[in-house]
């Protein structure tokens, strides 16, 4: 049974604007379950100079899953919005109870930034 102990705000991807950027709709405040929250910090895999010193930049993973009520609109490619970070949604899965009734959604996430 699932029972949403926090807030978070979805905004669903509506297209692209002239220059390729994309565009949201508006916030949406839901109720969710946090499953899994990480942040770490990785070096790359390219090198950070083209010297042969071996310096690797530092990039920032993080992972989300998240359980949302049945009635969300989050989908493929939306954003949540949860404890001041922002992620993108990269899979849903629709999770029903004993009985087939629609429970909850699950939502698998990645760290997101504008240049995506």
């Amino acid at each position: 049974m699932f029972t949403p102990n926090q807030f978070c705000f979805v905004r669903a991807r509506n297209g692209y604007d002239h220059f390729g950027l994309a565009k949201f709709g508006l916030r949406r405040k839901e109720r969710c379950a946090i499953v899994k929250m990480i942040q770490q910090s990785n070096k790359t895999s390219v090198r950070a100079d083209s010297s042969a010193s071996r310096g690797n930049a530092r990039e920032v993973v993080a992972d989300l899953v998240i359980l949302l009520e049945p009635k969300t609109t989050a989908t493929i490619d939306s954003i949540i919005e949860f404890g001041g970070d922002m992620y993108v949604v990269k899979s849903v899965h629709k999770r029903f109870d004993i009985r087939g009734k629609h429970d909850h959604t699950e939502a698998a996430c990645t760290y997101w930034s504008d240049n995506e």
